[in-house]
């Protein structure tokens, strides 16, 4: 979750003093660009140089350990001039080969009489891909500060001053690594103020660093930036191919939409910000296809049977009851005011859309560029619940997702990313888990660009071919995700087959601290081999009625 703070306070300008300056990539290294279908983000090719100080005995997986540790930082570092990596592991930069390694000696300049000692110097070089704001199309590189080396030495001071969330577990704190915060800066420019001094006590001897630089805290970074290209043609999802309607096609008696929603801390609170999330996007997808119907509820449930004292409530709608848990007004004279019948209220009607599948249906016509009409049923099956908070929640979670790679057309996550490692994590799947028809993937969480589309690409069948996604570049504030993602169900399904900047657009929302147009520097990939095209074969889209009234 993003922290609705923000720091405006500029990186040092000595930030590139004592660290590490961009290499010219190679021509086999540099990036292809114009990838990714952005409305406030563009795919450019970063590069920088970074170094790694490990025992003179560290093996290769060793040193490959500590570049991934350091880059890591740069996620957290990178979050405020709104730069996104997509090498989280660094493996591009793992490659011995490209690596200069050379032997130091540590020599004290202020303790002569010290016996000196070796350290290795391991200089590496980073070639990714990233999403950079378009803030920054103007400008050929970016300034940031990694933590260097085993940082988790220094943990509490680093989380006291350096850390966005200092409340927040110590393993995240590669994520929390604000270094433009204020008390950070002291530390960066005291650090190289005194790496400077004991450079030039030691005289510049070679290959020699003092204890200050071989026991580093911090290392800024300048990392060039490739020019920024967009998609030179608009591109849109294969919605011939969604609907069944493709030429040569698979023709489709439903087209089935997976839709999780993610829990904060407890799904049972119908004031768990997630769980909110939840209902607003239910709340946002009635409102836009309003004949949607529920056909089926595991377990079992009447979503509208409302008691209270031992009494159903009569013609409860889900207006109603989302209005009871979102807004906190509308109750019914049943309870008036009373606190404890209110509470008790709104946890009956959060519980009837908790630990459980809803399938809502949608009967719609879609009329092929030829004209022919063709029926069909888009099904929603939506299921909020508990992924995480223990072993057996988590492999229960990654069950749903296996449910839906192989039987959905179109998967929607709105959540916590689980800093890439919950049940979401690419490593729990593999190219046996996916079908091989066309898909259409959102995962609307905190830097879902880094943690998961290019392990589901290589997974799919086909690739990008049958694969769309949309990811988030940035932290992504909780609230308005499930309307977010509601949207870009309702774009879908307007008829109007919108492209995918079209689509990005319409999941801005607008924030209540005053905000406007917010989205989380999101991006389409997958789209630049999508054939279809609604001016040259033309669709259009009719919803039936309801499957009852």
């Amino acid at each position: 979750m993003r922290s609705f703070s923000r720091i405006a306070v500029l990186l040092l300008a000595c930030v590139t003093m004592g660290g590490c300056s961009a290499a010219s990539p190679s021509s086999s290294t540099r990036t292809l660009g114009a990838d990714l279908t952005g409305i406030s983000g563009v795919q450019r090719g970063i590069h920088f140089q970074g170094q790694v100080f490990v025992p003179t005995t560290a093996s290769v997986s060793d040193i490959d350990a500590a570049i991934a540790r350091e880059v890591k930082t740069a996620l957290g570092a990178l979050q405020e001039p709104e730069v996104s990596l997509r090498d989280r592991d660094a493996t591009n930069a793992q490659d011995p080969a490209k690596w200069n390694q050379q032997t130091l000696s540590v020599v004290d300049p202020s303790n002569p009489g010290a016996a000196a000692t070796s350290i290795v110097r391991v200089t590496y070089q980073y070639d990714d891909e990233a999403i950079v704001t378009d803030s920054l199309n103007g400008k050929s590189a970016v300034a940031f500060v990694m933590l260097a080396d085993d940082y988790s030495q220094h943990t509490a001071k680093l989380e006291q001053d350096c850390s966005g969330d200092p409340t927040d577990d110590p393993a995240s704190l590669w994520y929390d690594f604000q270094p433009q915060i204020g008390a950070c800066q002291t530390d960066i420019k005291n650090e190289l103020s005194a790496i400077t001094k004991e450079e030039s006590a030691l005289g510049g001897r070679a290959l020699t660093v003092g204890p200050k630089e071989a026991g580093r805290w911090f290392l800024p970074v300048t990392a060039t930036l490739d020019p920024p290209e967009q998609p030179t043609q608009s591109y849109s999802p294969e919605y011939d191919r969604l609907f069944g309607v493709a030429p040569n096609g698979t023709a489709k008696a439903q087209l089935v939409v997976y839709a999780f929603n993610g829990v904060d801390s407890d799904e049972t609170n119908p004031d768990d910000i997630l769980g909110q999330e939840a209902i607003r996007f239910l709340r946002t997808m009635l409102q836009g296809q309003p004949n949607l119907r529920p056909v089926d509820t595991n377990p079992f449930a009447l979503l509208e049977d409302i008691y209270v004292n031992g009494t159903k409530l009569a013609n409860v709608t889900y207006a109603e009851m989302f209005s009871w848990i979102l807004d906190q007004t509308g109750y019914p004279a049943e309870v008036g005011t009373d606190a404890t019948a209110i509470a008790a209220l709104r946890a009956q009607a959060m519980a009837k859309f908790t630990e459980r599948w809803i399938y809502w249906d949608l009967p719609v016509t879609v009329n092929d560029s030829s004209g022919a009409a063709h029926t069909l049923t888009v099904e929603v099956r939506f299921f909020y619940g508990d992924e995480a908070s223990n072993p057996t929640a988590q492999q229960h979670a990654e069950w749903r997702y296996l449910e839906a790679f192989w039987y959905g057309d179109v998967f929607l996550y709105n959540g916590h990313s689980h800093f890439g490692n919950g049940p979401l994590d690419p490593q729990h799947y593999g190219p046996q888990n996916f079908n091989g028809n066309y898909q259409l993937m959102l995962v609307n969480s905190c830097l879902s660009y880094n943690y998961y589309h290019e392990d589901f690409f290589s997974y799919k069948p086909g690739g990008t071919q049958n694969l769309d996604m949309i990811v988030n570049g940035l932290p992504s504030y909780v609230w308005g995700g499930g309307e977010a993602t509601a949207k870009l169900l309702l774009g879908l399904l307007d008829g109007k087959q919108h492209s995918y900047r079209e689509l990005l657009q319409g999941m801005e929302i607008d924030m209540p601290w005053g905000q406007k147009s917010y989205e989380p520097m999101r991006v389409a990939d997958g789209e630049l081999d999508n054939v279809f095209s609604q001016s040259k074969t033309p669709l259009s889209l009719s919803v039936g009625a309801p499957v009852y009234p």
